[in-house]
């Protein structure tokens, strides 16, 4: 197939595109009925502005429990902040005081994160659109009524949906994450690859590594919640999606640990083919957990392979070549090396063969690696919400707390300004036409302020962007054609593009989400092209007061990078105590064979290694964004680079020889002093280091475990050493 209408494809079935038309038609559903069939759009209106917060709450990610939960409590305070709205409405100081009031309080909402925001925006959205015009005490508890039906139509429209696609949901939610996997491996490939440079392809790596470890979350969530039954043989569907999560894991165990020090290994092969073949296996790779990610969307077989085992053999005749050239005798830990890379390879191709194999419509038994019972709800994220996050941030030292206030000033000031100009130009036509919905500037404001200054200027170049792009192409579509049918075709379409962009391409999305709303306002007002322009100029607007406003007590990343940084050298610690732990496990009884599903200590050692992903995705995130703030903001970024990289691989060698140690008989004295070295480097506490060996073994079956063992000392060194600059440690 070809490349861009595969891309095509892969974009209909992928999960934002199936929540942007469940989103679209959600919202757009009781005004067409309304209008169309009963002749009350101002009804079906006030449907669809209820229908919007839960509509805002229902993205991708989380399960549908949570997401039900969440859409419920925001049509509770949605109604609630609605109503409140509509009564303050004719008083305008009072007005002030309660939009004031819900704007902090909804913003604080950022402490229970990105779903908690959510929540928040959702409410905010209500409550601006209860405001523009006064409201009777009946006419506010009416418009509450129908907001409300509309809110409680659209958590039964998207529940129904959900439970007719339920398995299409998981399929989507599993298939991002093979997508997530192939692009971390494809980028992966560059460091075998001499022509670029190896400082660029880390850089590139890392928020690779974020964005996989985000969207395996969101398959762990769903996977582990619906587990497949012992009893039921018949459920296929669940075996597959578990088979393919648990070889998922493999194969990103195996990629992490194939960390090792490209710079020495470019050197000493610099013109030589075999980190070409390495480079080409891993695209192939990548090529084909794309092609099998595609498949699972589409509950289709797997159509496509992309076998590795001429770059396998290729690989093996270049290292018999290289040991008839003496390496072995001369580099022995060279060697070593290359023949651990070709080995993780091979393995990492064979679990992807797995993968594939899953979708070739094979009866398939369910893999068990780890024991689906209940235990497995600890690698699930926990959705419990309480009070002590919003309490534990209600002070200066909390950047959701600044953030709070200071997206509370900017839409008081708001607020202060259209009061103004309506007192003082209130007389002139323009002027009204102008101001009439000057809620959109707040709205604007809500949208793109965040705590953090480089989100805060992204979000507002794109928000700028995409609106003036979007009022540009509407003018030309006004002037090409006035056909209502026309329009509402472009329309329903741009509302569920608008939707499905709304995470991976916020441009695009405020273009769309401009083409829509304008022409929604052309059918409410024909012929009114002035609102095209009451609709740039309000956004800029928006967009400057929060980029002016954004120095109203600051929040910069250096007031928080150091805290996340010593939670993941804190994590590497616990992870390689709990493998350690594990190693120990498994050699106190060596007589009795447990599997690695029956043991605790396998499964706490599983644990640690997601805490160990999730705080060092939290640090290098923030890392990046403090890259993106003013010079004078950022510190430490040598020391805190060095413990970024130096982490990475630490938990990657980690990772490389928790299984070879544990097939060990047992573990030498000297490599057992080299795990306690890291382990003490890596301990603020510890109050002694156990000194390194000066040898580590290297006989038989350790020879593989010598470079690997150095690297990990190494690492940990040089983040001891890091830390303590910068008083971590």
């Amino acid at each position: 197939m070809d490349i861009r209408a595969e891309n095509f494809v892969k974009f209909f079935y992928s999960s934002n595109f199936f929540h942007g038309t469940r989103q679209a038609t959600g919202v757009l559903l009781p005004v067409l009925v309304m209008a169309g069939f009963f002749n009350q759009p101002t009804i079906g209106v006030a449907l669809a502005i209820g229908a919007l917060c839960p509509a805002i709450i229902d993205q991708v990610g989380g399960t549908k429990r949570s997401r039900l939960n969440e859409m419920l409590g925001g049509i509770v305070l949605g109604q609630i902040s609605g109503l409140i709205t509509g009564l303050a409405s004719p008083y305008p100081a009072l007005l002030w005081l309660v939009v004031s009031a819900q704007v902090f309080f909804y913003s604080m909402l950022s402490v229970y994160g990105r779903r908690g925001g959510l929540i928040g925006f959702g409410c905010l959205l209500q409550m601006m659109l209860s405001m523009h015009t006064p409201m009777s005490v009946g006419e506010a508890l009416t418009h509450t009524s129908y907001t409300a039906m509309g809110g409680v139509f659209y958590i039964l429209y998207s529940t129904s949906i959900s439970h007719l696609f339920k398995l299409r949901e998981e399929r989507q939610t599993l298939s991002a994450a093979l997508y997530a996997t192939a692009a971390y491996v494809s980028t992966r490939a560059d460091f075998y690859d001499t022509h670029k440079n190896l400082d660029d392809s880390y850089r590139r790596l890392i928020p690779q590594m974020i964005a996989m470890t985000e969207q395996h979350q969101s398959a762990r969530d769903v996977v582990l919640r619906n587990l497949p039954r012992d009893n039921d043989a018949s459920d296929q569907q669940r075996i597959l999606l578990w088979n393919v999560f648990i070889d998922m894991i493999a194969l990103l165990d195996t990629m992490v640990a194939s960390q090792t020090d490209y710079a020495t290994l470019r050197a000493r092969f610099q013109d030589h083919d075999i980190l070409l073949f390495m480079r080409d296996t891993l695209f192939k790779i990548s090529r084909t957990l794309n092609r099998t990610a595609y498949s699972l969307a589409r509950n289709k077989p797997v159509d496509y392979r992309n076998s590795v085992r001429a770059e396998l053999r290729a690989m093996e005749y270049e290292l018999l070549q290289l040991k008839q050239d003496g390496i072995q005798r001369t580099e022995p830990e060279t060697y070593l090396l290359l023949v651990q890379i070709v080995r993780r390879l091979r393995n990492a191709s064979r679990f992807v063969d797995r993968i594939a194999d899953n979708l070739r419509g094979m009866r398939l038994e369910p893999v068990d690696s780890l024991k689906r019972d209940s235990s497995l709800r600890r690698f699930i994220t926990p959705q419990a919400i309480t009070l002590t996050p919003l309490k534990r941030n209600l002070n200066l030292s909390s950047s959701i707390f600044r953030y709070a206030l200071r997206t509370t000033f900017v839409v008081t000031l708001v607020l202060l300004i259209s009061t103004v100009v309506s007192l003082v130009y209130g007389h002139s036509e323009i002027v009204r036409t102008f101001t009439s919905h000057s809620y959109w500037i707040i709205l604007t404001v809500l949208i793109i302020m965040r705590p953090g200054f480089a989100l805060t200027r992204q979000r507002t170049i794109g928000r700028l962007a995409g609106t003036l792009a979007g009022c540009l192409i509407t003018i030309a579509l006004f002037n090409l054609t006035s056909n209502p049918f026309i329009l509402i075709a472009i329309m329903i379409p741009a509302m569920v593009l608008g939707n499905a962009f709304v995470l991976t391409n916020y441009p695009l999305s405020s273009l769309l989400m401009t083409i829509y709303i304008l022409i929604a306002f052309h059918f409410l007002s024909p012929g009114n092209l002035l609102i095209i322009g009451e609709r740039a100029l309000d956004t800029l607007a928006g967009c400057a007061l929060a980029f002016v406003c954004g120095s109203i007590l600051p929040w910069w990343e250096k007031q928080r990078i150091m805290p996340l940084a010593q939670e993941a050298i804190a994590a590497a610690h616990d992870y390689i105590l709990a493998v350690q732990a594990y190693i120990n496990s498994v050699h106190a009884d060596p007589e009795q064979k447990v599997s690695s599903a029956d043991n605790e200590r396998y499964v706490q050692a599983q644990l640690s290694r997601k805490n160990m992903h999730t705080t060092f995705g939290a640090f290098a995130d923030s890392f990046y964004r403090m890259m993106n703030e003013p010079k004078s903001k950022q510190i430490h970024i040598k020391e805190l680079n060095t413990i970024l990289v130096q982490t990475d691989a630490v938990a990657s060698q980690i990772a490389a020889i928790a299984p070879v140690l544990a097939g060990l008989d047992k573990i030498p004295p000297n490599m057992q002093q080299t795990l306690s070295n890291v382990s003490d480097l890596l301990d603020k506490e510890a109050q002694a280091i156990t000194e390194a060996p000066s040898q580590i073994e290297t006989e038989g079956q350790y020879g593989s475990l010598v470079f690997p063992l150095k690297q990990m000392q190494q690492a940990a060194l040089r983040i001891r050493q890091q830390a303590t600059n910068i008083g971590l440690m």
